[in-house]
C-alpha cells in the first residue's frame, strides 16, 4: 500500500519575475511520506529557500514569479491557500531569522501565531512558557529578539515552531548558528518528532549521519532521492567541482600583530533594563599575520561581543589594544580589522555585485577606472560571483560569497570571520579563507563547527560565559 504523503510536489516550475529565462525549477517532483524525516541537500543559489517559501505559500504571493504545477502540504492545496491559512499545518524556519522576527519581545514572538490561531489565553501562556524553557530562552522572554545572538534567534524560531506544533515542519538551514549542544538537541527532537520534517541544508555535517530516513539532492532544477551514502558522495563531489581550489598567488606583505589585554566590555539588553548586563572579560589575546585562530563557544557566550570590541565597533569599559606593539585607539582598529558579519545583510547595501565591489576600492586614487574594473572582474571570478547579479535577489549563501569578496578587495591586515561557514559549502568556505589569508591577513575564525576549525586553525580560543580562554597547544 502506498504511503500517504504530507508533502507532494508535482510538475513544479518556477522563475522569479524578470528572470524568466533562468528558471529555478523545471518539472520538479518530490513526495515526502507522512511522518518521514528528510534531508534535502542543495548548494547555495540552487533554490532551496525559494522551495521552502513555495511550500508555505509565501512565493509567489510576496515575491512575484511565474509558477506552474501542484503543491500539496498536509492535505492542503498550497496554490489555493493564503500563508496564514497554513499556520497550523506547516511551520517554516527560515535560514535567516531576521526574515521572520517581527515582535518586540521573545514572548510576543511566540504568542503572535498562537493568537492568529485563536488559542485560548491560558493555553497560549502555557505554550509560550514551555517553549521558552524548552529552548533555554526563559531568561530572555522580555528581551527584544534583535538583542539576541544569532544562535539564540535561531532557537527562538524553533521555540515558535514547537509552540505551534504543526504536523509539517520545513526547516531551512536550522543547524546554522547553533552550537554543538543545541545541534545535538535539534537532532534528537527531529528523530523523536511525530511531524513530517523536511530539512534543507547547503552542507553535510557529521550530526546528519543516520538521522533521517530519506535523503535528497536538489541539482539542476530537479530533486533526486537516493540512499544517504549516494546522496552525500554526489553532493560533496559536486561542491568540490563547483568551487575547486584555484592557484592562489601569495602576496608578500609585512608581518603585523594585534593584541589586547585586560579588556572588559559590556553588552546590555536595553529592552530588558538589565541591572547586570552581559560582561565580557579578556585577559590576553593576540593574532599575527597569516595566522588562522579559531574562536569557539556556546551561543550567547560573548563571541560577537568580543569581535565588535576587537574591530572597534563598540567601546570597551577598560583594557588596551596594540598594533605592532604600539597602543591604538578604537578608530584605528576600524581601519585594520575587517569584520565579516554573521548576517551578510548587515553590510550589503548596493544594487549589484559590481557596485558593491567597486565601492570597496572607490577611494584608491592610485588606480585608474579601468584598473579598478579589471580588479573587480578578477575578484568576482575568484569568489564565484556574477558581476551583474542583483544583490537583493541572490541567495543567502551567495551573499556570503560577496561579503568575503568585498573584504578581499579592502585588503585589511586582519579579519574576523563570524560564522563564515554557515549557508555555504565546505569547499567554498575553505577557499575563501585561503584567499583572504593569501594577502597576508591574520584571521580570527568564529565557528560552531569544531571539525571545520580543526582543519584550518593553528590555535584556538574558547569563550565561556563571557570569559576568553586560550586553549593549550596540542
Amino acid at each position: 500500500m502506498m504511503q500517504e504523503s504530507s508533502i507532494s510536489i508535482n510538475n513544479v516550475s518556477f522563475s522569479y519575475e524578470g528572470y524568466e529565462h533562468i528558471p529555478l525549477f523545471s518539472n520538479l517532483h518530490l513526495e515526502v511520506p507522512k511522518g518521514s524525516h528528510m534531508l534535502l541537500l542543495a548548494p547555495p543559489d540552487s533554490g532551496k529557500s525559494t522551495l521552502a517559501r513555495l511550500l508555505c505559500a509565501l512565493v509567489p504571493k510576496y515575491q512575484a514569479g511565474t509558477f506552474s504545477g501542484s503543491l500539496i502540504v498536509g492535505g492542503k492545496d498550497v496554490t489555493e491557500s493564503e500563508p496564514w491559512e497554513l499556520t497550523d499545518i506547516c511551520s517554516l524556519v527560515c535560514q535567516d531569522p531576521q526574515e521572520q522576527l517581527l515582535m518586540t519581545t521573545c514572548k510576543d514572538e511566540i504568542a503572535f501565531p498562537l493568537e492568529s490561531l485563536k488559542v485560548d489565553k491560558p493555553t497560549m501562556e502555557r505554550r509560550v512558557k514551555e517553549s521558552l524553557k524548552s529552548w533555554n530562552l526563559h531568561h530572555v522572554g522580555e528581551a527584544n529578539p534583535q538583542e539576541l545572538s544569532g544562535g539564540e534567534r535561531k532557537r527562538l524560531l524553533l521555540a515558535v515552531t514547537e509552540a505551534i506544533a504543526a504536523p509539517v515542519l520545513i526547516l531551512d538551514e536550522p543547524f546554522d548558528d547553533l552550537d554543538a549542544y543545541w545541534r545535538g538537541e535539534l537532532i534528537n527532537r527531529i528523530q523523536t518528532s511525530n511531524s513530517t520534517v523536511l530539512v534543507m541544508a547547503s552542507r553535510y555535517i557529521n550530526e546528519f549521519h543516520g538521522t533521517f530516513d530519506r535523503y535528497g539532492l536538489l541539482l539542476d532544477r530537479h530533486i533526486e532521492v537516493e540512499s544517504e551514502e549516494d546522496i552525500v558522495m554526489r553532493f560533496e563531489t559536486m561542491c568540490d567541482a563547483a568551487f575547486a581550489p584555484s592557484k592562489i598567488e601569495h602576496l608578500a606583505t609585512h608581518a603585523h600583530k594585534i593584541c589586547c589585554e585586560h579588556v572588559v566590555a559590556l553588552h546590555p539588553r536595553k529592552s530588558m533594563g538589565e541591572l547586570k548586563p552581559f560582561t565580557l572579560h579578556c585577559d590576553k589575546f593576540h593574532l599575527e599575520s597569516e595566522e588562522i585562530v579559531a574562536l569557539v563557544g556556546p551561543n550567547g557566550s560573548g563571541k560577537s561581543t568580543f569581535s565588535r570590541a576587537l574591530c572597534g565597533l563598540d567601546e570597551v569599559q577598560s583594557g588596551t589594544f596594540s598594533y605592532d606593539d604600539a597602543q591604538v585607539e578604537r578608530k584605528h582598529l576600524q581601519r585594520i580589522v575587517g569584520y565579516v558579519f554573521q548576517n551578510p545583510d548587515f553590510e550589503l547595501f548596493l544594487p549589484t555585485v559590481k557596485d558593491e565591489l567597486m565601492w570597496s576600492i572607490k577611494n584608491d586614487l592610485r588606480k585608474s577606472k579601468d584598473e579598478k574594473e579589471s580588479l573587480v572582474a578578477t575578484c568576482a571570478t575568484m569568489f564565484g560571483l556574477n558581476l551583474n547579479a542583483t544583490v537583493a535577489t541572490m541567495g543567502y549563501g551567495m551573499r556570503k560569497h560577496l561579503q568575503a569578496a568585498i573584504h578581499y578587495m579592502l585588503n585589511r591586515p586582519f579579519y574576523i570571520l563570524d560564522e563564515l561557514d554557515s549557508g555555504i559549502t565546505y569547499a567554498a568556505a575553505f577557499e575563501m579563507v585561503t584567499l583572504l589569508k593569501s594577502r597576508g591577513a591574520g584571521i580570527l575564525l568564529i565557528t560552531h563547527d569544531r571539525s571545520f576549525a580543526a582543519n584550518l586553525a593553528e590555535r584556538t580560543y574558547t569563550m565561556s560565559k563571557g570569559t576568553l580562554i586560550a586553549e593549550a597547544f596540542e
